[in-house]
């Protein structure tokens, strides 16, 4: 089944806000065994709108709008894809009665006049429940393609699909196979040079599929099968994972089913062992990263934000002839503030970071992306240098990411875990 994303909305368009609905749509249909072939944007224009609703119909099985569907005059999507269908709209009673559902559920008064805009549908339409919000969800089905329309807001639009959209693909469609994934987290290799080592399966790639993508910090690698249950894609991955595994040997860092934060406190916990920070370049963001996790507060015990020379001497005890002789960013203070910083909080494990983010400051021999990383603990101290490249804010990201990774990494190879 062939589906094509409709997002509406002018917002989507200016830069004003974020398309999250895109991506996990298109997460979640995927699981389904259906194959996102198209995502369109548009504005609120009627003409545009249904210029794509019509495109849709010639090369899409499935049509999936969101946004538009509210009580306001600017909510144009149900009757402008009614217009580009060919359909007059009508009064839809079950859709009114969602409506007044909803309205009760949150004890509130009846509807509003503007509220009875949300029950106006195309002919023949069929109504989706809102488990969060008030406008009902629409399906179409116009010769050989269906229409789904959705709300914009991302809590209303998840809540619609799961509840309501799922089944509705279930009954109406059947079951459309299992999509199954691999995804590996990849460090310490350039993406040319991983392809080349992988080429033989990206050249042959039919089902499984592979795809690298550039994350911050690391490389993902997703290797993804299609089959009618999931013991069959399992069969298909398994070959692929193994070839994978001894090409790439310890540069496969780590399976990203989950966070590189969640993967470290859960190793942390199982060690009953705590972690301090020390930050220069990435200035609070490496603690922040760790203190996602719900229940980090059992092994993460604070953090030193290290910006300036004087707070690496006064409050990490770095040396300052290690400061004159090999400068702040270095692979001798990185250890130093590790070390420093493990010491002042008495934990059994820290991390530090020191670099240079830019877009100034860099030079020749120190350029701009350079991180040194130290992590101390009980098996000594170690030191990581990494070069990113990126604005600002990506090297940030990624140093932060690297630190818990060079974290993890200690802990395993030094069999404390």
């Amino acid at each position: 089944m062939i589906v094509e994303l409709v997002s509406t909305g002018s917002e989507l368009l200016l830069g004003d806000t974020v398309n999250t609905n895109v991506s996990w749509l298109a997460q979640e249909l995927n699981k389904l065994g259906y194959t996102i072939a198209y995502q369109s944007t548009i504005g609120d224009n009627r003409g545009r709108m249904a210029e794509i609703f019509r495109r849709a119909a010639e090369r899409a099985d499935i049509v999936i709008s969101t946004g538009g569907l509210g009580p306001t005059q600017g909510d144009i999507t149900r009757e402008v894809l009614a217009s580009a269908m060919g359909r007059e709209v009508e009064f839809n009673s079950l859709a009114m009665t969602e409506v007044q559902k909803f309205f009760k559920r949150v004890n509130r008064e009846v509807p509003t006049a503007a509220s009875r805009r949300e029950a106006i549908l195309p002919v023949g339409a069929g109504v989706l429940r809102n488990p969060v919000g008030v406008a009902p969800g629409v399906t179409l089905e116009v010769e050989d393609t269906t229409f789904i329309l959705l709300p914009g807001p991302p809590g209303e639009m998840k809540g619609m699909f799961t509840d309501s959209v799922v089944p509705y693909l279930q009954e109406r469609f059947g079951s459309q196979g299992v999509v199954k994934s691999y995804r590996y987290g990849i460090y310490g290799i350039r993406e040319i040079d991983l392809e080349d080592r992988l080429m033989d399966l990206v050249k042959e790639q039919s089902n499984p599929t592979i795809a690298f993508l550039i994350k911050k910090g690391y490389i993902e690698l997703r290797i993804t099968a299609k089959a009618n249950t999931a013991e069959e894609a399992e069969a298909l991955l398994r070959p692929w994972d193994e070839i994978i595994r001894n090409r790439l040997g310890t540069h496969v860092g780590r399976s990203l089913d989950i966070p590189m934060e969640d993967l470290l406190g859960k190793n942390l916990t199982v060690a009953n062992a705590t972690i301090s920070t020390a930050e220069s370049c990435t200035s609070g963001l490496v603690g922040k990263t760790i203190t996602n996790t719900s229940g980090s507060s059992a092994y993460y015990m604070g953090g030193v934000i290290s910006y300036s020379n004087d707070i690496k001497h006064r409050v990490l005890g770095v040396p300052q002839e290690l400061l004159d002789t090999y400068g702040a960013v270095s692979e001798q203070v990185a250890r130093a503030m590790a070390e420093g910083v493990a010491r002042v909080t008495g934990t059994d494990y820290a991390v530090s970071t020191t670099g240079i983010a830019g877009p100034g400051g860099g030079s020749e021999e120190k350029p701009v992306g350079l991180v040194w990383f130290g992590v101390t603990g009980p098996h000594g101290t170690v030191a990581h240098k990494a070069n990113f490249i990126g604005s600002r804010e990506e090297i940030r990201q990624g140093a932060a990411e690297l630190a818990l990774y060079y974290v993890y990494t200690y802990m395993k190879e030094k069999g404390t875990v």
